[in-house]
């Protein structure tokens, strides 16, 4: 008997897609290589990633929505008849690993189930590949069966323009610092405490640099009228006699 995927055209209102990256492994891309759990993986598309650009990959979604990552079981493609090395070309551009791979651990055991690689797509041919704001993250098993049908599980999505910061799985964007939203050490990230209208705080740094300014020529002002004693004389006392806290 044939297993046919299930169709999912849309989904549910609120509906997010989100499995963590031990599910992903142990339950998605386990049952699609082992075979003979169509319906239970149906949710995740079978498509070859390098056959299509990034941007057409999310059309190709087996459900449509607004969440920004979709998921892809990717038949491993060979460069070479014979080779290992992984074929990541497309005609518009190709995807470069970037960075370190990671371990992913079952928590309940610790074991190493899978690798995790991340992927980001150029434009073009190298050395002239213009970087973009895809990415994928691609999930190699750490196991394998008898006559298993051999496959990658992807994660693709798009990053916003902006530099972003890198949520782990399972954290909260309220949980990260404010601030650190953008990496760049040119721009200035200010806490949104100020109403629209009032002070900003760029004028409130302004605001501590007049007092500051005000304070040195105060000070100024005082050490201008120890002049006339004689050094011998002006010690521990007279400092102490028309210190800032005693001057009137």
């Amino acid at each position: 008997m044939t297993n046919r995927a299930l169709s999912f055209p849309s989904s549910p209102v609120g509906y997010v897609f989100r499995p963590t990256d031990e599910e992903l492994v142990n339950h998605y891309l386990r049952l699609k290589m082992h075979g003979g759990y169509e319906q239970e993986v149906s949710i995740i598309a079978e498509v070859n990633v390098c056959d299509f650009e990034p941007w057409v990959l999310p059309g190709l979604s087996t459900y449509q929505s607004n969440d920004p990552e979709c998921y892809f079981f990717c038949p491993r493609s060979y460069k070479y008849v014979n080779s290992h090395r992984a074929n990541r070309t497309t005609e518009a551009g190709y995807w470069k690993v970037t960075g370190k791979s990671r371990i992913i651990k079952a928590k309940s055991t610790k074991e190493h189930i899978a690798t995790k690689k991340t992927l980001v797509f150029y434009e073009n041919r190298v050395p002239n590949g213009v970087k973009t704001e895809w990415v994928i993250h691609e999930y190699h098993p750490n196991f394998s069966f008898h006559n298993q049908r051999d496959f990658v599980l992807c994660k693709l999505k798009k990053h916003p323009g902006e530099n972003m910061p890198t949520f782990e799985e399972s954290e909260s964007s309220s949980n990260v610092p404010y601030g650190l939203g953008n990496l760049n050490p040119t721009v200035r990230n200010y806490p949104p405490t100020f109403e629209e209208g009032g002070h900003t705080a760029q004028m409130a740094s302004n605001s501590a640099n007049n007092r500051l300014e005000e304070e040195i020529n105060q000070l100024r002002t005082q050490l201008e009228s120890f002049r006339g004693f004689d050094d011998g004389d002006f010690g521990l006392n007279s400092a102490l006699q028309f210190s800032p806290g005693n001057y009137m």
